[in-house]
This record gives C-alpha cells, sequence and structure tokens, in this order.
C-alpha cells in the first residue's frame, strides 16, 4: 500500500502544477478582462465628452499597463494642443510617478515641463527643464523650452548663464536668442565695448550689431555707426529700407553712397534704394534721368512705392499737372498707409511695427521687412 503512494506522488505533483498554471492563466485573462473593460470605458467617455471620468479611468491602467506609455503622451498631447493644459498635467504628472526606462522618464519629464510652461506655472517648467541641459538627447530642446520661459518672464541673466550649453549645441535660432537676450539685458545701460564684443561673439544675430550703430548715432558718431550697418546689408540686404535711412546719419561721399545704393538697387532689386537712388539722380543729374530710372525699374520690377516717387518726380518737372499728380500720389499713400510692412518668415505673422520678437511664434530675429509690389 505505501509502494503505491508513492507512485502516486508524481501523479499530484503533476495535477497540481497542471492546476496552478491553470490558475495563473486564469487570473491573467481576468485582468486583461478588467484592463479591456476599463479601456473601453474609458474611451467611451472620451468619445461622449467626458473627459474629466475619462482621465480618472485610463489614469488607472497606468500600474498595470506601462507599456502604453505613447497612447497615453499622445492623449496629453492633444489636451494640450486643446488647451486644456489641466488634464494634460494631470496625465504627465501620473506618468513622471512610475519607474520606466531613463529615455521614457526623460521624455515625459519634458513634456510635464512643456505643460508647466503652457499653464503659467514657470517656476515649476523651470526646475525640470534644468536638469534635462545636461542631456544629450534633450539638450536643445530643453533649452529651447528655458528661453521660452526666461523671455517670458524677462530673466535675460538666467539666459546668460547658459551661454556655454547653447555653444554646444548646433540650433541656430538659440543663439540668435541668446545675442538678443544679452542686448535686453543692457538696454538701460548700453556700452560700446560689451555691444562690440557680443557682435564679435555672435556673427548670426543682426541685432547686436544694430544696436552697436544706434548707440554710436547717439553719440553722433556716425563713422563709428557706419561699418555695422553695412555688415548688416551685405548679411540681411532684407532689411536696407531700415538700415539706409540709418546709414544717411553716417558720413559718406557722393561715389559711395551712389555705389551702395547702385548695388542694392541693381543686384537686390532692393524699392528703397531704388527711390534714394532716383533722388541722387535728380540732385546730382537730371530729373529726366531719375525719371527714366523709375520707368525702367517698374517696368522690371512692378512696385506701389516706386510708381509713386516717380509721381513725385514728375510733379517737380510739371508745374501744370501738379496739382492732378498731388491728389493721385495723395491716393496712393492712403493705399500704402493701411499695408503691413513686416512679416514673420517663421510664422507668417504680418505687422507694421518692428520687432525683434515675433509676438506670434515668439522666435527672434524672424520678423523682417517684406518685399513684392507693395514692399519696401
Amino acid at each position: 500500500m505505501l509502494e503505491w503512494l508513492f507512485l502516486l506522488l508524481p501523479v499530484a505533483a503533476a495535477y497540481g502544477w497542471f492546476m496552478g498554471k491553470n490558475s495563473v492563466k486564469h487570473t491573467e485573462l481576468k485582468e486583461r478582462a478588467s484592463v479591456t473593460r476599463n479601456l473601453s470605458s474609458g474611451l467611451n467617455f472620451l468619445l461622449t465628452d467626458q473627459e474629466d471620468k475619462a482621465i480618472e479611468q485610463l489614469l488607472e491602467l497606468l500600474d498595470i499597463e506601462a507599456a502604453t506609455i505613447e497612447t497615453y503622451l499622445a492623449l496629453a498631447n492633444l489636451f494640450r494642443r486643446k488647451g486644456d493644459w489641466d488634464k494634460a498635467i494631470r496625465i504627465h504628472e501620473k506618468l513622471h510617478q512610475l519607474k520606466l526606462a531613463k529615455p521614457q522618464a526623460q521624455q515625459i519629464q519634458y513634456e510635464l515641463a512643456k505643460d508647466y510652461f503652457s499653464a503659467g506655472l514657470y517656476d515649476r517648467a523651470e526646475s525640470l527643464a534644468t536638469p534635462l541641459v545636461k542631456t544629450t538627447r534633450w539638450r536643445e530642446p530643453a533649452l529651447k523650452q528655458l528661453f521660452s520661459i526666461f523671455t517670458a518672464s524677462h530673466d535675460w541673466h538666467k539666459a546668460l548663464a547658459l551661454q556655454t550649453e547653447v555653444r554646444q549645441s548646433e540650433s541656430r535660432s538659440l543663439k540668435i536668442a541668446l545675442a538678443n537676450m544679452a542686448v535686453e539685458a543692457m538696454q538701460n545701460q548700453p556700452d560700446a565695448i560689451a555691444l562690440q564684443q557680443l557682435t564679435d561673439a555672435n556673427p548670426l544675430a543682426i541685432r547686436p550689431r544694430f544696436a552697436l550703430a544706434k548707440f554710436y548715432l547717439a553719440a553722433e558718431q556716425g563713422d563709428q555707426a557706419k561699418a555695422p550697418l553695412l555688415s548688416i546689408i551685405k548679411q540681411k540686404p532684407q532689411w536696407s529700407a531700415d538700415i539706409l535711412p540709418l546709414l544717411q546719419q553716417c558720413h559718406f561721399g557722393d561715389d559711395e553712397w551712389y555705389q551702395l545704393l547702385s548695388q542694392l538697387a541693381n543686384k537686390q532689386h532692393n524699392v528703397t534704394a531704388c527711390a534714394l537712388l532716383a533722388d541722387w539722380l535728380a540732385e546730382h543729374g537730371s530729373a529726366t534721368a531719375a525719371e527714366q530710372f523709375l520707368l525702367d525699374k517698374l517696368q522690371q520690377q512692378p512696385s506701389i512705392r516706386l510708381f509713386q516717387k516717380l509721381l513725385q518726380v514728375r510733379q517737380h518737372q510739371s508745374s501744370a499737372a501738379a496739382d492732378a499728380l498731388f491728389s493721385v500720389e495723395e491716393l496712393v499713400q492712403a493705399y500704402l498707409a493701411k499695408k503691413v510692412l513686416y512679416s514673420c518668415r517663421n510664422c507668417g505673422f504680418k505687422t507694421r511695427q518692428q520687432y525683434w520678437l515675433c509676438p506670434s511664434c515668439q522666435q527672434w530675429e524672424t520678423v523682417e521687412p517684406i518685399t513684392g509690389i507693395d514692399g519696401r
């Protein structure tokens, strides 16, 4: 009898293993069924615009289904784009509490920093974004996020403390932003030496050179202002509309001024340069030469502003037609007075006022003079 018991032991063990395995499978199936029900319930709440209930339902699944992180990130980003920052924050905060792999954890930290910034919680956003600056993958996005924070709060000196990290980045926009923030930091106490150093260290940015030239012009040192202004025109000919009036305050010989205007008018087809060159021809040559120059340019490049200049030249030539031409010029001027002068090349924002920081997309030095038939 005892021998039979020993023979039955393996059978009992096998039976126990089989039943145990079935029990585990049954438990897993129950858990998966529960997850499926909760997920379906959460999605139903979303589809019926019961977003708060949907979030609560879906967040309960996080501890069970951590593998679905990308789904939750997409959902949170959807809420953020809709402006529902509190909902995005709740999801990202819950994700941030999970023990995840480093790449996922850093991504969630960055996304949460963006949520806090959107909600106006700048201190929280800064505390999350700052450590990411030390990482290779998130250095550039984190720096851009921090610069957005410092721009909103006008903490220019905090941005300048990150200049080493910015130089390690390959981002052109970050380097231009840093140069602009440096100019902002010295707005109350401009210094020629500091502005010159800033100009030399940031060849991509035009604002330090613009600020340096304005400093010299305010001090009635036109000769010193000439070089930075000419370098801006060489790099960004589209800025001639704003730079040429400043260069007129500098000391130019007649031939030097003529050569500059000719190059901009004939090679860059700049409308402001064409108008100024017509004035030069009328003064140093004849009104007929100025008129013929404008007619040629209008055939090559239709422009309302050059047409206005032609009307002005003809008024001086014909006193009999002066009154009629003056009335037409007034109509043209009324038309131009309503036209925008600047446009952001990044987001398309249009304005009559010049901004170093685009009010729409918050990018530095992207708002530039417009070209085309109404351009300058």
